[in-house]
């Protein structure tokens, strides 16, 4: 199964949002259970330390997208954590050399998400977009997965993927690399065939 538009968002949305052109939603929640079937649950793990990160950890079910924000001391051990599959964006989140590098190594993905922007003016816009340059420099010389979205928080924050992916494309971010990081986090969780890179279940026709 390909599934090619999606979009992770921090709320559910309606009927209507659907008509950006999206197959499938991933909905970060700190309760998923409670989201509805209509989209792909996402487990949103908010730790103030590696032990209230470990512990939360322990709640994720085996079919939701692990996705944690907290300070740059718990990003460093939510890299090595083998449940967390993502690092989600939002305004403060710091990241250093270190931290995106064993992203790599540990195949965690890295968020880099429209909506933050879209909430920033003046200066702290410039330097929004200055940090994401250095971000996309170091991920680019590690080849560390990573994913661009929206990371709407709400209805008005939600883009079509075309646009969410030109905006990032005018800053030089290879966009064909980010579909490639994105399509296989969520062949993960959607596709029974896929194992992993390289190692997929075929089908065979009968007769």
């Amino acid at each position: 199964m390909k599934i090619v538009n999606v979009d992770l968002l921090r709320f559910v949305p309606d009927r209507d949002a659907y008509e950006l052109g999206y197959e499938r939603f991933v909905v970060f929640s700190e309760e998923p259970s409670s989201l509805p079937d209509s989209v792909l649950k996402g487990y949103i793990v908010k730790a103030e330390s590696g032990r209230d990160l470990i512990s939360k950890l322990r709640k994720a079910k085996d079919d939701w997208f692990v996705g944690v924000v907290g300070n740059l001391k718990v990003l460093k051990s939510a890299v090595m954590r083998r449940r967390v599959d993502i690092i989600l964006d939002f305004p403060e989140r710091e990241l250093d050399y270190v931290t995106i590098k064993m992203a790599k190594e540990k195949d965690v993905a890295i968020e880099i998400s429209l909506s933050k922007f879209l909430n920033a003016e003046g200066f702290r816009r410039l330097r929004l977009i200055e940090e994401m340059i250095d971000l996309i420099r170091i991920i680019k010389k590690f080849d560390v997965p990573f994913i661009l979205t929206s990371g709407a928080l709400n209805f008005y924050e939600m883009r079509p993927k075309r646009q969410i992916l030109e905006f990032f494309k005018f800053f030089g971010v290879d966009v064909d690399r980010a579909e490639f990081w994105l399509e296989r986090l969520i062949r993960r969780y959607t596709d029974p065939n896929y194992i992993m890179d390289g190692l997929e279940i075929e089908e065979y026709e009968k007769g």
